[in-house]
């Protein structure tokens, strides 16, 4: 059996490889919406126990526990980009397969398949890319920053520390690049449909509440206006217990618990009822200027600390941390502001400063010498580095 195959997906900053290991931990961990789950034949489906995760021949997990039509079900799950795969890995002769209950599937495949097991039973089949709350390339940075995190000496690693160090430069830089690139297009996209304020109002809420609880937070921002948030007409405890069952709170530490988020969002509101007017206008008087100085000139010729300070109390009253606001500028805020023709901040957004960093890629880009005093830690550096890292931690 491949119990690692790999596919090449198309993400939202480009392709990237993704590894069927990746949609394998999605299953065990139930990081999709769980609730009111059918199957493709019209069957509810609960799961109970998502079954032992096998790493040698057979089903990718053992006796899990499934209630389907309300009757408790207890056997084997597989796991696979496309339904096809099932007699690509000729699942079908292989007498191991026959307890298989349930068949977790990616895509739909353009033609409906039937597979069915070495003793002619057919397992139930699901569909897992309508449940995900998360974008896939979110999954696939996770499982990349686990390898950084445990191996040292990887090959693609390697490589990379090979490179002269202006080049391993040029590679972040080209890699920043691509993914501002697509961050504007998508940007300039959601101006396409809503106002500035709408998209700013939707943009925040979403990156309060990354990375897990991002879809939650953005059905709220659809749901209630900027306004119903300044009125008073919604409070943090009913947006909670409106979507009460979708939310992840497990190892949540305490500053990004969903509650505490809304409570900031709300003071926010309240206090700035029109902060996205606030917002253009601070982000109104950024000059053009040369983005290839240094990262350090480039924040003191444009003084970047003053305008991280200004948004922070003139826009969001002190309320963000420093991290989480600079992950809600770079992430949402320059490219929409870019995209709005507020100014041209595409030198902006790669100089500012990082926000939210996994530990790994930022002691993993310090050992590769690309971060030191004239270039500190940067937006792009950091951006660069995960356009990298998804892309050749499976070469």
């Amino acid at each position: 059996m491949l119990k690692n195959e790999v596919q090449e997906i198309q993400g939202l900053y480009g392709p990237f490889s993704l590894s069927e290991r990746v949609l394998q931990k999605i299953w065990l961990r139930g990081d999709f919406d769980a609730h009111g789950l059918r199957t493709v034949s019209g069957k509810s489906l609960r799961v109970i126990d998502p079954g032992r995760w096998n790493l040698l021949e057979g089903p990718d997990f053992l006796e899990a526990q499934l209630e389907l039509d309300g009757e408790l079900i207890v056997g084997d799950v597989e796991v696979h980009f496309h339904a096809s795969d099932w007699q690509l890995h000729a699942h079908d002769s292989n007498p191991n397969f026959n307890d298989v209950r349930l068949h977790v599937v990616l895509y739909a495949d353009e033609s409906p398949v039937q597979v069915t097991t070495n003793l002619g039973r057919q397992p139930e089949l699901m569909y897992l890319l309508p449940l995900l709350e998360r974008d896939l390339e979110d999954f696939a940075v996770d499982d990349a920053l686990l390898e950084l995190e445990q191996v040292e000496d990887t090959e693609w690693m390697l490589k990379f520390m090979q490179q002269s160090l202006e080049r391993r430069r040029e590679i972040l830089n080209a890699g920043a690049e691509a993914r501002w690139s697509r961050k504007l297009g998508f940007a300039e996209k959601r101006l396409a449909g809503a106002s500035w304020a709408e998209v700013c109002h939707q943009y925040c809420l979403e990156v309060l509440g990354y990375a897990r609880n991002r879809a939650p937070m953005s059905r709220l921002a659809l749901s209630h206006s900027i306004e119903d948030f300044a009125t008073g007409r919604v409070e943090a405890e009913g947006l909670f217990e409106e979507e009460r069952d979708c939310w992840r709170l497990s190892g949540l530490r305490p500053a990004n618990h969903p509650k505490h988020r809304l409570a900031q969002y709300v003071g926010i509101c309240q206090a700035q009822p029109d902060w996205p007017e606030g917002l253009r206008q601070v982000l109104g008087t950024c000059t053009t200027s040369d983005g290839d100085c240094s990262g350090l000139a480039f924040r003191k010729a444009q003084n970047v600390p003053r305008l991280v300070a200004r948004i922070s109390d003139e826009v969001f009253s002190d309320t963000i941390s420093a991290k989480r606001l600079n992950t809600l500028i770079c992430d949402a805020l320059l490219p929409l502001a870019h995209a709005a023709g507020v100014a041209d901040l595409a030198a902006y957004w790669m100089h500012w400063p990082a926000g939210d960093a996994p530990d790994a890629l930022y002691r993993f880009l310090k050992q590769a010498q690309v971060i030191d005093r004239a270039q500190p830690f940067s937006n792009g550096q950091l951006q660069g580095g995960l356009h990298w890292l998804i892309r050749r931690a499976y070469d």
